[in-house]
């Protein structure tokens, strides 16, 4: 028979143990908990040969629109689908259209040009002149030229007498393709005399025609010295009408220009491509006619 101080030890001891052992339980019953939490966790990972690079196609380029770069997207595998499904993300939007100036099919580009004039005539009339040796020159019979290419001139103009090289140039390079070249000179107080003088110093090689009556420069619009026309013979169509480049302006003269306007044109006409009529506003010494308001 078991004495009161013995059961007393007997019952602490068995509490003892309970307590252990509900402490034990407690311990090991959260990490029981974690283990199927960490399985659903990594089953919903994708596993490494699941996920793809998927480079998406860049955009075709289109008229007045950005080409859109290519994207890098993941594409993670559905377990529960038939086959990988792709989470792509959304494409920037197209930029809006650019502006363009100056007419699309014109073979130049110059952001320092003002283009997009209207031509101040399309055609040009028949006309009969003398140069300054004396030889008459009838535009219409010019019909074995491929192009026409006639210049105004006005005697002392200094941006013209820079350019003199450059006509020079534009006369050997393609003289010999068919181009024919004419300048003319519609001031009242610039004799042949004059302009033979002044062809001879600076080593002109393009005959000079003296519209001495102005009746042939001022029906055309031109409004300075040194601004080209590009003729179409047998239609007799302006194709262009302006500077043959941007060398010489006001208060700046280069080496070598940029952009060469009446070469560009020349090309894409002895090409045989389309050239959209156009404008480019001159610089050059104001031409004075005296039946023009």
């Amino acid at each position: 028979m078991l004495t009161r101080p013995t059961l007393t030890r007997l019952m602490i001891a068995a509490s003892a143990f309970a307590l252990m052992a509900a402490c034990s339980n407690e311990a090991s019953a959260p990490a029981a908990s974690v283990a199927p939490a960490v399985e659903q966790a990594s089953a919903a990972m994708p596993a490494a040969s699941d996920v793809q690079t998927v480079a998406l196609p860049a955009a075709a380029p289109g008229i007045g629109a950005t080409p859109v770069a290519a994207t890098t997207v993941a594409a993670v595998a559905d377990h529960s689908a038939t086959g990988p499904t792709l989470a792509v993300a959304p494409a920037p939007p197209a930029a809006g259209p650019v502006a363009v100036k100056g007419p699309p099919t014109v073979p130049y580009k110059s952001n320092a040009a003002v283009t997009n004039y209207a031509l101040p005539i399309a055609k040009i009339a028949n006309f009969k002149l003398k140069d300054q040796n004396g030889k008459q020159y009838e535009l219409y019979k010019m019909t074995d030229a491929k192009v026409i290419v006639l210049t105004m001139h006005t005697k002392g103009c200094p941006i013209g007498q820079q350019l003199m090289p450059d006509f020079n140039d534009l006369h050997a390079r393609y003289e010999s393709k068919g181009v024919k070249f004419l300048m003319m000179n519609s001031n009242t107080y610039d004799t042949p005399e004059m302009i033979a003088h002044e062809a001879k110093d600076f080593g002109v090689k393009i005959p000079i025609l003296k519209d001495a009556d102005q009746s042939i420069g001022e029906p055309l619009g031109v409004e300075r010295s040194t601004e080209t026309l590009i003729i179409e013979p047998g239609t007799w169509k302006i194709l262009y009408q302006g500077p043959i480049n941007d060398r010489v302006t006001y208060g700046r003269a280069r080496a070598k220009a940029d952009v060469h306007y009446a070469s560009a044109v020349l090309d894409a006409m002895l090409g045989g491509q389309a050239v959209q009529p156009s404008y480019i506003a001159p610089e050059g010494c104001i031409l004075t006619f005296d039946n023009r308001s």
